[in-house]
């Protein structure tokens, strides 16, 4: 039976980078290697994507000094990378390890759609509206009728002016202690 093509890919444009580069550790050790081969492409925090060799490039942090930049091609009769020195690899499978903004919020997954490369994960639309705690918080309680906590929506643009009036109201909602969460 011949191995199947996982590409992993880790890193990434968010303030969750390093999250992602000690979860892709995990996540790859883990992955049968007698039934998989692995490429691995590392997403540095300025958006260079780059071939990394393996586990341990990751854990001493030397595949940021890559030479090799890697694009995953979005023809989809291709289903490929696309490596700086002409190489190309096919893709089996796309397995995303990047959390945040630029990866787990759907973006990356519609360049896999795009190229028709079965993924790991949430879909599109799923990953784009619950990157957004407060979309997230309106889908599931009217269409779902999921039981969640209480919140109270704050617009970051009208604190300078209506910070004592959003004070009072969650004061007057909610007893202490309160927490604060940016919605993305």
């Amino acid at each position: 039976m011949e191995k199947k093509t996982i590409a992993v890919i880790f890193g990434g444009q968010s303030s969750e980078h390093e999250v992602s580069c000690k979860s892709v550790q995990n996540v790859a050790a883990n992955i049968d290697t007698d039934r998989y081969d692995i490429i691995y492409i590392g997403i540095t925090k300025e958006g260079r994507w780059l071939s990394c060799s393996g586990i341990e490039s990751i854990k001493d942090g030397s595949w940021y000094d890559g030479k090799t930049g890697v694009i995953i091609s979005p023809d989809a009769a291709e289903k490929c990378a696309l490596y700086s020195d002409g190489t190309r690899k096919r893709i089996d499978v796309a397995f995303p390890v990047l959390h945040g903004n630029n990866g787990e919020d759907g973006t990356i997954q519609g360049i896999f759609e795009m190229a028709r490369i079965p993924y790991v994960g949430c879909g599109v639309l799923s990953s784009a509206v619950t990157m957004d705690k407060f979309y997230t918080k309106l889908i599931v309680d009217s269409l779902c009728d999921v039981k969640q906590a209480d919140y109270e929506l704050v617009i970051s643009s009208d604190l300078d002016d209506r910070a004592d009036e959003y004070a009072a109201r969650i004061e007057g909602r909610f007893a202490y202690p309160v927490f604060i969460k940016p919605a993305v």
